[in-house]
């Protein structure tokens, strides 16, 4: 199994998603997430941060200025948003090389604007919004370890959904 569909019926459930994904993480790991403006990659990305063992008092908003936010965690945790790049040449003053290719993890928003920059091995979460608050998000593995690590990732997610929390 490469992908898994889980459904989230508000931002409780999805903050938990982060948070379980967040624990599953290991360094050098990226996700890149897809989804139109509001799907909600930021607040996965601050449920991961949690998982990650940031401090619930450290604010994760998304660098839609900055580009990259960092975290120090069990995990340094890379946050990029590269929704204001207009081509990956806007890179060359950013460290995002460390950021996807040290030992932490990134988190990569609007990840199509690097193109072929992209790594092959990593994690694709793709947002659709069905609802107010109800999302649904494909999660995919991408890369021979990854996918070895899916059976795990599955199984602890689809309990997840037992959660009241994540009941539809």
């Amino acid at each position: 199994m490469n992908e898994f569909i889980f459904h989230s019926p508000g931002e409780e459930c999805s903050l938990l998603l982060g948070r379980k994904i967040g624990e599953l993480l290991q360094a050098g790991d990226i996700l890149a997430l897809r989804g139109e403006l509001a799907a909600g990659k930021t607040l996965l990305t601050r449920g991961i941060a949690r998982g990650l063992g940031v401090p619930p008092e450290e604010r994760v908003t998304s660098p839609t200025f900055t580009i990259i936010n960092e975290y120090s965690g069990r995990l340094h945790l890379f946050h990029l948003d590269l929704y204001r790049l207009s081509g990956v040449d806007e890179l060359d003053t950013l460290p995002w090389q460390e950021s996807l290719f040290g030992n932490g993890v990134a988190v990569i928003e609007w990840p199509e604007r690097l193109g072929p920059l992209l790594p092959d091995n990593r994690w694709d979460i793709e947002f659709s919004i069905s609802g107010e608050e109800e999302r649904t998000m494909l999660l995919r593995c991408r890369g021979q370890k990854n996918c070895e690590r899916m059976g795990e990732w599955v199984e602890i997610l689809h309990a997840l959904q037992s959660e009241s929390v994540c009941q539809v």
